[in-house]
């Protein structure tokens, strides 16, 4: 079955998009199509395409032409209410395509097909409910699902309100479980690092963590190192989500690499003990980074929500949201395999 995700991206590309593109290459039964203001070929790759709009404002015009909505994005969280309609913005894109989804560039794929299995790909119609990576099924009920995402309000009142109410996340899966759509969410596939701390964390996997974990990205698919008891293990998952962190790439990447809270580097050796030691100087900056970062979040939260008049409107949200979730089966898999797990060295040490 075919699959393309729709990935908007407006200004300067990150840090590294190189080694995004570098694994959706590796990828080749999905597609991604790329919506940008940046001068990228059309043909970035086999399975990368490229939709050149010249700014957002572009893109508005686009949407109103396809919906006859009045839309003003103004900023790339945004993006995420409009992630619904992705189906019917872009249905002349979506011709052949038997799903339609969306993801993020802070990310690093590893061998997607090891997860979204033919078996799954048949069975369900939304597989995951993250920002980060979700599929939709391409037909006219999944097109049209997000005409019923809005019911607090109306399509243009969220889409035009500044704050990101999540929509892709917070409430299209769970309008799809109401609506009795074939929904799959599993938590386990994915490394979603948690943001507030320097060494790698997945807070949603809860116990399966580790107090050393790395990542590398070995001919396609994506591993986890870490220390237990003295030895090195490593499972498989389907992708890493660095979110709200500087990516730093550390030296040039032709192969294998390496991703450590310290940056991205070249994998040019079987991973060791030394791979999992933290730069104290480095973790001192990021903490400075995320203070600021986490301010300047909470700041613009206190903007959209106070300052321009919008708290009835916030407390109609989480009022519907809080309905919203209680009023379906939460179905997400949490539990992670345990014989997906596979001893690597012997003795590494401790650190």
């Amino acid at each position: 079955m075919k699959v393309v995700f729709i990935v908007p991206y407006f200004g300067k590309l990150p840090s590294n998009f190189d080694l995004w593109l570098k694994t959706c290459q590796a990828n080749p039964e999905f597609n991604w199509l790329i919506i940008s203001d940046q001068d990228l070929p059309v043909n970035l790759a086999d399975n990368v395409s490229c939709f050149y709009f010249e700014d957002i404002a572009t893109l508005s015009k686009f949407i109103f032409a396809r919906l006859n909505l009045e839309v003003k994005i103004n900023s790339a969280y945004k993006f995420c209410d409009f992630r619904p309609l992705y189906g019917a913005i872009f249905e002349d894109y979506l011709d052949g395509y038997d799903f339609w989804g969306f993801c993020d560039m802070d990310v690093f794929f590893g061998n997607l097909s090891n997860f979204l299995t033919p078996d799954i790909l048949r069975e369900y119609d939304i597989i995951q409910r993250w920002g980060h990576l979700t599929i939709v099924r391409n037909n006219q009920v999944c097109n049209r699902l997000y005409e019923k995402c809005f019911e607090y309000s109306s399509v243009e009142n969220v889409l035009n309100w500044d704050m990101n109410q999540g929509t892709d996340e917070r409430i299209m899966p769970y309008i799809g479980q109401k609506s009795g759509l074939k929904c799959y969410f599993n938590q386990t596939w994915i490394a979603d690092v948690a943001p507030h701390t320097f060494q790698y964390r997945m807070d949603k996997l809860g116990s399966n963590n580790y107090t050393s974990q790395i990542f590398a990205w070995e001919n396609g698919v994506l591993y986890r190192y870490f220390l237990s008891n003295g030895h090195i293990h490593r499972d498989e998952f389907m992708y890493i989500h660095l979110q709200k962190r500087d990516i730093d790439i550390l030296n040039r990447v032709t192969g294998d690499f390496m991703i450590t809270p310290n940056g991205v580097y070249s994998k040019t050796s079987d991973v060791n003990l030394s791979d999992f030691f933290c730069d104290s100087t480095l973790k001192e900056r990021f903490d400075v980074r995320y203070k600021a970062m986490y301010k300047r979040l909470i700041r613009k939260r206190l903007i959209d929500t106070f300052l321009k008049a919008n708290v009835i409107r916030y407390l109609v949200y989480k009022r519907y949201l809080s309905r919203l979730w209680t009023s379906v089966p939460d179905i997400t898999v949490t539990e992670r395999k345990s014989d997906a797990v596979e001893l690597v060295i012997h003795e590494a040490g401790m650190l």
